[in-house]
């Protein structure tokens, strides 16, 4: 017994210590956004919100972030749907090269964003599409899409279609029934598959450098673009708003999975 009891703390301070060892840093960050001084130092001599004025009044960083939000919400709305009937189709259907499309559909996933990036460029530049934001859509929305179904697809997977069965049987037509029945019951998996796929598109960066332009910069690309050129205080403030977003957001869609 002691030696299962020593065993049950030593993994408990280990967990506890691996995360500390991950969190830490992200907690820096957000402490150094409350730093008083242009020049970074640590310990903090004292507080202060300055630096978030600034950012409040920075124009293109707050641009930066009408456009990370404004883009992660359309690729999220995109992958919504696409991975939602695609759901349908890897779940409930069957045809030749099943196998094949569901790892061309999770291909995204396991690709580097660099070459996806790279590859989605040339692709543009062969038939001519100018980059911009409706570039960015794309390109996330293919990112995205593979985390979409695979939230749908397990929720669809444990769905009892008797009752769907029992709604037809009672006279309901297939749309009524997806209507009243499926989508209600679907309906917290695919949001929290929106969620996901917003924070997705929210924190891309190695294939959105490829694809962005001076007015599409997002918040990745102009954070990097500002450790470049200087190290302004305002990097770690426009840091902490990502990590506040990225955090609350998946916590979130854990909700959407959580209901029945």
């Amino acid at each position: 017994m002691k030696r299962i009891f020593s065993g049950a703390r030593f993994l408990k301070g280990f967990t506890i210590a691996f995360y500390m060892f991950i969190f830490a840093p992200i907690l820096i960050v957000i402490l150094m956004s409350f730093h008083p001084r242009d020049i970074v130092s640590f310990p903090l001599p004292g507080f202060s919100v300055k630096w978030w004025i600034r950012f409040f009044g920075n124009y293109n960083l707050l641009t930066s972030l009408r456009i990370s939000l404004t883009l992660g919400a359309a690729a999220a709305l995109v992958a919504g749907l696409i991975g939602t009937l695609a759901s349908f189709a890897i779940v409930r259907s069957e045809f030749r090269r099943k196998d094949l499309l569901n790892a061309l559909t999770f291909a995204p996933m396991v690709i580097s964003g660099v070459v996806f990036g790279v590859a989605l460029l040339s692709l543009f530049d062969s038939i001519r599409f100018p980059r911009g934001f409706i570039g960015l859509v794309i390109a996330h929305s293919l990112l995205c899409i593979p985390y979409v179904i695979v939230v749908v697809s397990a929720r669809l997977a444990d769905f009892d279609r008797s009752i769907e069965e029992a709604a037809m049987n009672l006279g309901a037509n297939n749309f009524q029934t997806f209507k009243s029945i499926t989508l209600p019951v679907l309906l917290p998996a695919i949001i929290a598959g929106m969620l996901l796929a917003f924070t997705i598109s929210f924190d891309e960066y190695p294939a959105t450098q490829f694809l962005a332009t001076a007015t599409t910069a997002t918040i990745p690309v102009r954070i990097f673009s500002m450790i470049k050129t200087e190290l302004n205080p305002q990097i770690n403030v426009l840091a902490a708003v990502m990590v506040v977003i990225t955090i609350c957001i998946p916590m979130l869609a854990q909700y959407f999975l959580r209901r029945k």
